[in-house]
């Protein structure tokens, strides 16, 4: 059997589900009002973090925590919030099930959010969201991740009536995989020492879990950092078989751009994922992935991460290692032991 051949499709097809989250309206159902508290775990904590910094962007009131804060510390921590939304793939999850335990006893109202509409956290929340149509069916996290982050954007954009502009993310989006496959399929021909995605604000996030995706499919070293605290302690460890990828976006170039020319006298292996306006007209060094430049950035997390799942599973093929079964992984985390 073909190695990757699931997650090959999985990746390809998430268009499909985008546009299955549009024409949902289930996301009417929970209003972001007042302090809301998003929290997961891996790959869910790392959406929760790229969906609050979007909403902060949009003036909301949104933290993320990892499901292990509200486990260890939820007694000081729910306090301050009046509404917990927790997230994971499968509902299954051992820490979303006993954060949705510790958020109730404290009277605070529970969205969860999962792909799984059997899971034990669909009864146990107040309300929930469910994608079925975006479950993997994979161990890594995949369409799960990025349809779910368009559940997030889509609520967020129907608060202050700006829904209609994620029709062009999902138009944009069958064009943009291959674009993004064809780009990473040239730059892993070569496999790099070790990779470095940086990201700030809204695609921090993002490079957290394009970062996970090699860790889990290829078992290789990668590391993420905020663009500008890269040239701090990490920028020591950089040589010229590292690859660094740079999540651009328009608002911060300057400082982006800067980072991007220190990091050309390291290395070569340079990749930019920004829209065509973050590159101005100067030649700049490395290679460039071009987000459409006909949506708001604000939204483009769902496109971003792409690239970075495509690194992950060419990493994994260059490696000798199966995308379909990464080793010493589950689907599903269970902490048998229970809530403590």
């Amino acid at each position: 059997m073909e190695r990757g051949r699931t997650v090959r499709r999985v990746i390809e097809s998430q268009p499909e589900a985008w546009a299955q989250v549009l024409a949902s309206d289930q996301w009417r159902e929970w209003s972001f009002k007042g302090r809301v508290l998003l929290a997961g775990s891996g790959t869910s904590y790392y959406l929760a973090l790229a969906a609050a910094a979007i909403g902060r962007k949009l003036g909301m009131d949104v933290s993320a925590v990892p499901t292990q804060d509200i486990i260890l510390d939820g007694s000081d921590l729910i306090g301050w919030y009046d509404s917990v939304v927790v997230i994971s793939r499968s509902g299954e999850t051992s820490e979303a099930l006993w954060s949705i335990e510790v958020a109730r006893k404290q009277g605070k109202a529970v969205l969860g959010v999962t792909c799984n509409p059997k899971a034990p956290l669909v009864n146990r929340a107040d309300q929930a969201w469910v994608l079925p149509y975006a479950h993997d069916h994979t161990v890594v996290m995949v369409s799960s991740f990025s349809s779910m982050l368009l559940a997030f954007e889509k609520a967020f954009a129907a608060t202050v009536s700006r829904a209609s502009e994620l029709n062009a993310l999902v138009s944009a989006a069958p064009d943009f995989v291959k674009r993004a496959h064809d780009a990473i399929y040239q730059v892993t021909r070569a496999l790099p020492r070790r990779l470095y995605i940086l990201g700030a604000g809204i695609r921090y996030g993002i490079a957290l879990e394009g970062a996970l995706k090699s860790l889990e499919m290829s078992n290789q070293t990668v590391a993420t950092y905020g663009p500008l605290e890269f040239r701090h302690g990490p920028w020591g460890s950089l040589t010229e078989d590292d690859l660094v990828v740079i999540l651009g976006q328009p608002q911060y170039n300057v400082h982006e751009r800067q980072v991007l020319y220190d990091l050309a006298q390291r290395t070569q292996r340079l990749l930019t994922v920004a829209q065509p306006r973050w590159f101005g007209t100067e030649s700049l060094p490395g290679e460039a992935i071009h987000l459409p430049d006909d949506v708001d950035d604000l939204w483009c997390g769902p496109l971003a991460v792409i690239p970075l799942q495509w690194f992950g599973f060419y990493w994994a093929l260059g490696a000798g290692r199966d995308p379909d079964a990464p080793k010493n992984l589950t689907p599903v985390v269970d902490l048998s032991y229970g809530a403590r």
